[in-house]
């Protein structure tokens, strides 16, 4: 609890508490302006009341070292108590006792029932005022005392009030703090749950992916599995018909064989009388035998025939496409062959232009000679001097 000290008097102190809250300034303004007030008028009084003692003070001294002059009177004394007066009983009472022995001491030589009158009726008056200002003092001592009081006590209220809510506040805080703790640590988990279940698709994925690729390898030995069956089943076939039809050409030409050899041994068993039948028979024989060769043969060709042609005609497919090809890539090499004599020419032309822009042609019969320095370059005024040559200096 601050205090502030107000300046006082001998017999009255002012004591004003100080409260650290603003909504009591507007409620106590005007008992501090009447503080304020007052305490500017005891100033300004007591310091009316020193110099009047001194003057007075002053005055006695003089009148008890010399004797009176004539004229001069106790009534010419100049007295000041109606200007300014004492502010507290200690003082007054002080006063009146050094001007009761002043009076004593000069009773003897002047004392007169006009002065003695004027003194008592002056001091009278003096402690008439004194008494006023003192119950005023009091009384506003008192309110001051009740209003200071409502002040602490409000200022007590108040401080309990705020340590209450400084007390609810530390508590929330520190719930808060630990809940925050708590979210914290339950982000840290989560966040390491998260790390671990995105590590978990990863390897998942990455697992996925590699069944995938061994799913579609799989498949796709499978499938070359399965054409090497089909291709392998395919030989098979035409080896199992290449081996029917040996197996029928072998019998064919053992029969033929066989009938073969029994004409000859039935043309020697024969006598000449049955010669000429038999000859006609076995001519016919032989000649359905040739027949049957002859079928053979035709067939044998004919399917040689067959596959030559269709090799025959798949080379000339290959044949054409081969063609085609290459025609297109003649047809490219050409184009690329007319681009590059177009760069070169387009490159031989820009090295004429740049040789006729540095080193023009002259007929002086040098290859290259060096321009004139304070002829303009570039290639308008190559294309100027061109049209104006300058002529030789005689």
């Amino acid at each position: 609890m601050k205090h502030r000290n107000i300046p006082r008097n001998e017999c009255v102190t002012y004591v004003v508490l100080t409260i650290p809250c603003g909504r009591l300034i507007n409620k106590n303004e005007k008992q501090d302006d009447k503080l304020v007030m007052f305490t500017n008028q005891s100033e300004d009084s007591e310091r009316c009341e020193s110099m009047e003692l001194d003057k007075k003070i002053q005055d006695l001294i003089e009148r008890n070292a010399s004797p009176h002059p004539k004229g001069f009177t106790p009534q010419a004394m100049p007295t000041h108590r109606n200007l300014c007066s004492p502010k507290t009983p200690g003082k007054t009472a002080s006063m009146a006792h050094f001007v009761q022995g002043t009076s004593r001491m000069t009773a003897a030589e002047r004392s007169t029932e006009h002065n003695e009158c004027a003194e008592s009726s002056t001091r009278k008056n003096l402690t008439n005022s004194l008494e006023q200002k003192i119950r005023c003092l009091e009384k506003q001592r008192k309110e001051l005392l009740e209003v200071n009081q409502q002040w602490d006590q409000q200022f007590r209220s108040m401080k309990d009030l705020y340590e209450r809510k400084v007390a609810e506040l530390k508590t929330k805080l520190d719930a808060a703090e630990r809940f925050l703790s708590l979210r914290e640590k339950e982000r840290h988990e989560r966040q390491r749950e998260d790390d671990r279940q995105r590590e978990d698709d990863r390897q998942r994925d990455l697992t996925r992916d590699r069944l995938q690729r061994e799913e579609k390898e799989k498949e796709r030995l499978n499938e070359e599995l399965h054409e090497l069956k089909e291709e392998n089943k395919l030989l098979k076939e035409k080896n199992a018909l290449v081996n029917e039809e040996k197996e029928h050409y072998e019998c064919e030409i053992k029969r033929l064989n066989k009938v073969l050899q029994d004409a000859l041994n039935f043309k020697c068993s024969f006598s000449e009388d049955c010669l000429r039948k038999s000859r006609v028979e076995f001519c016919h024989e032989e000649m359905r035998t040739e027949m049957e060769v002859l079928k053979q043969q035709v067939q044998i060709y004919e399917e040689d025939f067959k596959k030559e042609r269709s090799d025959r005609e798949r080379l000339n497919q290959e044949k054409e496409e081969l063609q085609q090809i290459n025609e297109t890539s003649q047809s490219q090499l050409n184009r690329l062959n007319s681009q590059i004599k177009a760069c070169q020419m387009e490159k031989e032309k820009l090295e004429k232009q740049l040789k006729q822009m540095y080193f023009p042609t002259c007929n002086c019969g040098l290859v290259f000679h060096l321009q004139d320095p304070w002829l303009p370059t570039g290639a308008g005024a190559v294309q100027k001097r061109r049209e104006h040559p300058v002529s030789p200096q005689k």
